[in-house]
C-alpha cells in the first residue's frame, strides 16, 4: 500500500515503527497529552484578546475588563476596571489601553491558565480511562479507539470554542437574548453518536460524560449546559444503535431535538426564571441543534470510516449485497464455498440475536470469511468435483494450502476495504485450531512419524476476540461437519452441534472472546434450529438416540481438505459435560 494512502489504523499497526512508539500505553498517553494540549490552547486564550486588533474608530463588540493592574507609559488601569463597553466607539486613547490590557493578559496569566487546563484535562482523561478499562467490560480501549475518541473530542471542542465567541458577539449585538441561550444549538451530541456508530454503547456513555463535563466547565462553568449535553448525548447514542440506514441518523436527530426541548423546559422550570421571548428562542435552538447534529454525523461518518478503517452497520448493509465484486468472484470461482458462506451467514445471524451480538456484522463477516479460497478453490472439499488434489500432496503441503486461505482472505479484505472489523474476523475465524485430518494423516505416515510437530498443522491465529468472530468460527465448523452426518436426524444434529462446540471450547479457541457458557447453550440451540430447517426435507424423526447418558456415535470426521474446522481431537463425552450439557 502506498504510504500516502495509509489509514490511521494502518499506521498504528505498522511494524516499521520504533518499539516505544508501537507500545499501546505510549500511544494512549500520546493521544491524551495531545488532546489536553489542544484544549489548553483553545480555552486558555481570553476572548477579550480580540481587543489587540482594535483601532481608533472601531466599535467594541463586548465589554473589556482589566484582569490585573496595568502601569506603563502614562497608562494607569486598575484591576477590574472597564476599559471599554460594548457598542462604544474606540478612541485613540482607548485603543492604547486595550492594547496594554491585551499585552499584559497574554503573558503570565495565559501560561498559568494553559497549565491549569492541561492538567485538568489530563487528570479527567486518566480517571475516566482507568475506571472504564477496569470496570466496564466492553469499553473500547485499543490505541485506535482512543485516537478516534481523541479526534472526535478535539473537533467538537473546537466547534464549542468558536461557538462561544460567536454567541458572545451576537449577544452583544442583540442584548435581548443572553449569550448562553445560543449555545443550546451546539452539536455536542454528535460526539457520542459517532462513538456509538463505530464502537459500542458503553464507550459512548463514558465519552458523553467526559465531553459534557469539559464543555460545561469551559462554557463558564454552566452546569445546566453540561447536563443538557450529557442527556442529549446519551439519547442520541442510543438512537443510532445498530443503525442500518442513513435515515436512522435523521430519526435520531428528531429524537434528539425533542429531548433537547424537554431538557430545556426542565431547566427553565428548575431555575424559575420565565421569559417568553428568551425561552421560546431557547426551545427553537434546542430542536434545531438536534437536526444540525444529525446532518453533521451523516456527513462526517464516512470520513471517519475511511481514516480509521471502521465500518458502520450502514456500511455492513452495503457489503451484504450479493452483487459485491468479491462475492461475485467467490460465486464464480468457488461456488461451494459461496454456498457454505451464505448458510453460515444465516446461522450466525440467528445466533447473534440470541446472545445480543451484532447480527449484521456477524452475517456480513460470514459472507466474506472464506474469500481467500477463491485463489485456489479446487483444493477445498466443497469445490471439488471428482479428483482430490490433496492425494498427490504431502500432508504438510496440504496443511499449508489450507492455512494460506486465511492470509489471502485478509489481503483481499484490505484491497476491497471491507473494514478492520470484518478483516479481523477473517483472520480469526480459525483461531489456532488444529487441521486434524492432515495431522493424523502425517502421523500415520512412517516417513513423517519422527518429525511431526503439531504447530505445523495449526492455523496461526489469533483466536477470536469478540462474539461475532467466535460465532463465525463455531458456525464454520458446525456447518462443515453437518455435511458428513449420514441420514441426518434432529437427534444426530443436536449431538453433532454439541460435540463440535465442545471441541472448540476445550481446545481454548474461545478463551479470548466474551462468549459465556450461557451464550454457548443459546448458540447451540440456534444452530440446531437452522440445520434442522435445512435438512427438514429428508429428516425422519426416530426415537431418541440418547440412552442412559451415552450418546450414539456417528461419523463426524471432516472431509478431506477441511479438517481444520473441527478443532483438536481427543475430546468425547467429557467435552459435553464441560460444556454443561448432561
Amino acid at each position: 500500500m502506498n504510504q500516502k494512502h495509509k489509514k490511521i489504523s494502518d499506521v498504528l499497526r505498522d511494524n516499521t515503527s520504533a518499539p516505544a512508539i508501537k507500545s499501546p500505553v505510549f500511544q494512549k498517553w500520546a493521544v491524551a497529552v495531545a488532546v489536553s494540549s489542544i484544549i489548553a490552547l483553545l480555552f486558555s486564550t481570553n476572548i477579550s484578546l480580540i481587543s489587540r486588533s482594535y483601532k481608533a474608530g472601531d466599535i467594541a463588540v463586548m465589554d473589556v475588563t482589566a484582569s490585573r493592574d496595568v502601569f506603563e507609559q502614562g497608562i494607569d488601569i486598575k484591576k477590574g476596571e472597564i476599559v471599554i463597553r460594548a457598542g462604544d466607539r474606540v478612541t485613540e486613547d482607548a485603543a492604547k489601553k486595550l492594547k496594554a490590557v491585551a499585552d499584559v493578559s497574554h503573558g503570565r496569566e495565559f501560561l498559568i491558565s494553559a497549565i491549569g487546563l492541561f492538567l485538568f484535562s489530563l487528570i479527567l482523561f486518566y480517571a475516566a480511562y482507568v475506571f472504564s478499562a477496569k470496570n466496564i467490560r466492553k469499553f473500547a480501549s485499543s490505541p485506535k479507539d482512543i485516537l478516534l475518541m481523541g479526534v472526535v473530542l478535539t473537533a467538537i471542542l473546537l466547534i464549542v470554542r468558536l461557538s462561544l465567541f460567536v454567541a458572545k458577539s451576537v449577544a452583544t449585538a442583540f442584548p435581548v437574548i443572553p449569550s448562553y441561550v445560543y449555545l443550546y444549538i451546539l452539536p455536542v451530541a454528535a460526539g457520542p453518536m459517532l462513538v456509538r456508530l463505530f464502537l459500542n454503547s458503553e464507550t459512548a456513555m463514558v465519552f458523553a460524560a467526559v465531553i459534557s463535563l469539559i464543555s460545561g466547565v469551559f462554557l463558564e462553568g454552566n452546569l445546566g449546559l453540561a447536563s443538557y449535553f450529557f442527556i442529549g448525548g446519551i439519547v442520541a447514542a442510543k438512537e443510532v444503535r445498530h443503525a442500518t440506514q442513513r435515515a436512522t441518523i435523521t430519526r435520531a436527530g428528531l429524537m434528539l431535538g425533542g429531548i433537547n426541548v424537554i431538557t430545556i423546559i426542565s431547566l427553565i422550570t428548575l431555575n424559575g426564571n420565565w421569559s417568553l421571548k428568551e425561552d421560546a428562542f431557547a426551545i427553537l435552538l434546542g430542536f434545531t441543534g438536534g437536526q444540525i447534529t444529525a446532518v453533521m454525523v451523516t456527513g462526517v461518518a464516512p470520513i471517519f470510516e475511511i481514516l480509521f478503517g471502521y465500518t458502520t452497520n450502514i456500511r455492513h448493509l452495503e457489503l451484504a449485497r450479493m452483487d459485491h465484486p468479491l462475492l461475485k468472484e467467490l460465486a464464480m470461482h468457488a461456488p461451494g464455498t459461496y454456498h457454505h458462506s451464505v448458510i453460515i451467514g444465516s446461522m450466525v445471524e440467528l445466533a447473534s440475536e440470541a446472545i445480543n451480538a451484532n447480527p449484521l456484522l456477524a452475517k456480513v463477516s460470514a459472507y466474506y470469511h472464506d474469500i481467500g479460497k477463491a485463489k485456489n478453490p479446487l483444493y477445498f472439499i466443497e469445490n471439488m468435483r471428482g479428483e482430490n488434489r490433496h492425494d498427490s500432496l504431502t500432508p504438510d503441503i496440504s496443511a499449508q494450502i489450507l492455512v494460506s486461505h486465511v492470509g489471502e482472505g485478509v489481503e483481499l479484505a484490505r484491497k476491497y476495504r471491507l473494514g478492520d472489523e470484518i478483516t479481523e474476523i477473517i483472520q480469526q475465524h480459525h483461531g489456532t485450531s488444529l487441521i486434524s485430518y492432515f495431522y493424523q494423516k502425517a502421523k500415520e505416515t512412517e516417513t513423517y512419524a519422527h518429525k511431526i510437530d503439531e504447530k505445523d498443522f495449526r492455523y496461526p491465529g489469533p483466536k477470536p476476540k469478540n462474539k461475532e468472530a467466535g460465532l463465525v468460527m463455531l458456525a464454520d465448523a458446525v456447518e462443515a461437519a453437518s455435511k458428513t452426518i449420514p441420514e441426518p436426524t434432529p437427534a444426530k444434529i443436536h449431538t453433532m452441534v454439541r460435540k463440535i462446540i465442545n471441541r472448540i471450547f476445550t481446545d481454548g479457541q474461545l478463551d479470548e472472546c466474551d462468549l459465556t457458557l450461557k451464550d454457548l447453550h443459546a448458540i447451540a440451540e440456534s444452530f440446531n434450529r437452522a440445520l434442522i430447517g435445512m435438512f427438514h426435507q429428508r429428516i425422519e424423526y426416530p426415537e431418541d438416540i440418547y440412552r442412559e447418558g451415552v450418546v450414539e456415535d456417528f461419523d463426524t470426521k471432516p472431509a478431506e481438505g477441511e479438517g481444520g474446522s473441527e478443532g483438536s481431537q481427543g475430546h468425547g463425552q467429557g467435552d459435553v459435560k464441560r460444556f454443561g450439557v448432561p
